[in-house]
């Protein structure tokens, strides 16, 4: 683990929960528990989070272009503006997400659980979304079409 890795879950573990800006590109952060973080205008692409608990997180204008966040919690989280390019979201939970103008192009959601989220804006362009869980998801393209939910 990297010392700048160790340092954020001391921080996390003291109590402390804004670490917007930080920059974990490439970090391997699996099975993280950052619930209710704010990782706002963070680096973290290429990021490892498999399995990560980040419920409530704000990763609102995040880099988490190809993060692998395979199984990873993303309950009542904000995703708005997120750039999701090419990024893993398999079996990921994201219910009651804010996907707001997020970027989920070419991204992998096979599986994906999106229960209540807002796609409003979203580009989903060549995102693959086979056996996703829909329900009172919000899904309104960029060009203003309505999506199915």
């Amino acid at each position: 683990m990297s010392r700048k890795t160790e340092d954020l879950f001391n921080r996390y573990a003291a109590g402390e929960i804004n670490f917007s800006g930080i920059s974990l590109d490439g970090k391997d952060l699996s099975g993280v528990n950052l619930s209710g973080a704010d990782l706002s205008n963070s680096g973290l692409s290429e990021a490892y989070l498999e399995e990560a608990n980040l419920e409530g997180a704000n990763l609102c204008n995040a880099h988490l272009g190809q993060a692998c966040l395979v199984k990873a919690n993303l309950r009542n989280a904000d995703l708005s503006g997120t750039n999701l390019g090419f990024s893993y979201l398999s079996q990921t939970d994201l219910t009651n997400a804010k996907l707001v103008n997020a970027y989920l192009g070419a991204a992998d959601m096979i599986g994906t659980n999106l229960t209540g989220s807002d796609l409003t804006g979203a580009d989903l362009e060549g995102a693959y979304m086979e056996q996703c869980v829909y329900s009172n998801t919000i899904i309104i393209m960029p060009d203003g079409s309505i999506g199915n939910s």
